[in-house]
């Protein structure tokens, strides 16, 4: 027998992301290695290169000293670098992929409905303007290889080309990434702000249906707070410097307003929705008072009142739930992490020593 149309439940369909893919993310469509897989063999090609310009050079790259291992001059650099790219491709692919499967949860809390869905979930805002962020990216990543080179004095030897090279290559991509990112950041954030001011309901009764907005916001704010804890790396090898402290403090700075300015713009709209409604529930509740004594049915009218007043004075605030809170507050201690390996490592390494 079959079941009845509405007996039947319709299990959400993973979506792919609307729109046109951009550079980085048809990378992700033609591999047939998966996310993680196609981010592990990115890293692999990126830092292989390097380690094999420097064998050409006559280096040794890594070396096992017996008690640790030893990087070459510019290998823990090259590592980092290598790591940064990787992680930010990795976690923009895992990010468009998630609002994805998000698809049927924007619809319903959007007056567009499916044709909001469908822009929230896309690749790119239709405002980006990739190829101009990614032509500064590439000019200002040019520019901070000169400085870096002129302030190390270390000019262009035929005998280390291959690996000064790949430097300049790397901090140049890297450059044009996060340029890239950024302009995607900031169009998609102006994009929802504006969609959220015109076009999101706010049902008071069912508040937990806007959680979806904390864990979309929540996963753009991973992007930039995870690329900060990379780059924290750098201190780990004791390579700082103004570049390496100002992309780490950028990142996480970037991640957090990301997440607050979403959570706040939805948090005030349902703060005036609630005002709002509580002040026409006691208003009704005023009217049915003032007929206590003359109408029968104004007692159980009012009973029904004040049991709907307190139901929306109880309705959550916030457009997340304590999972998404939880993730936020774990992801913030991911630029911690550099530090507590470094002082581990320093530890065990010590006492292995003796």
């Amino acid at each position: 027998m079959l079941p009845r149309m509405s007996d039947a439940v319709a299990a959400p369909i993973a979506k792919t992301p609307a729109g046109a893919p951009y550079l980085e993310q048809r990378i992700f469509l033609h591999s047939p290695l998966g996310t993680l897989g196609t981010t592990a063999a990115i890293f692999i090609l990126l830092y292989g290169t390097w380690l094999l310009a420097a064998e050409l050079e006559g280096l040794t790259p890594i070396r096992w000293t017996g008690h640790s291992l030893a990087f070459a001059n510019g290998a823990w650099s090259a590592f980092v670098l290598s790591l940064l790219i990787c992680a930010a491709m990795g976690m923009q692919r895992y990010a468009r992929l998630k609002d994805a499967d998000d698809y049927h949860r924007f619809a319903p809390i959007f007056t567009g409905g499916e044709a909001t869905a469908q822009r929230l979930s896309s690749y790119a805002p239709d405002t980006a303007r990739l190829g101009r962020s990614s032509l500064i990216g590439a000019l200002a990543g040019l520019l901070v290889s000169a400085l870096i080179l002129a302030s190390e004095g270390t000019p262009l030897r035929l005998s280390f080309a291959a690996t000064t090279l790949w430097f300049v290559a790397i901090i140049v991509l890297l450059s044009m990434l996060f340029a890239r990112g950024a302009e995607l950041t900031r169009r998609s954030s102006t994009s929802f702000a504006e969609t959220l001011r015109t076009e999101l309901k706010i049902d008071l009764l069912r508040i937990d249906k806007l959680s979806v907005i904390g864990r979309s916001a929540a996963r753009i704010a991973l992007i930039w707070i995870v690329v900060s804890a990379v780059a924290g790396l750098f201190f780990v090898g004791g390579d700082i410097s103004v570049v390496s402290v100002s992309t780490m403090l950028a990142c996480a700075a970037m991640g957090i307003v990301i997440f607050v300015r979403a959570i706040m713009g939805v948090h005030e709209r349902i703060m005036t929705a609630k005002a709002a409604e509580l002040e026409h529930v006691r208003c009704q509740i005023e009217a049915a008072r003032a007929v206590l004594l003359q109408d029968p049915a104004a007692a159980t009218r009012l009973q029904g009142l004040l049991a709907y007043e307190h139901r929306v004075e109880q309705a959550p605030e916030w457009p997340f739930d304590q999972t998404t809170l939880v993730r936020v507050g774990a992801s913030t201690l991911i630029v911690t992490v550099p530090w507590f390996g470094q002082a581990v490592a320093g530890y065990a390494i010590e006492h292995l020593a003796h």
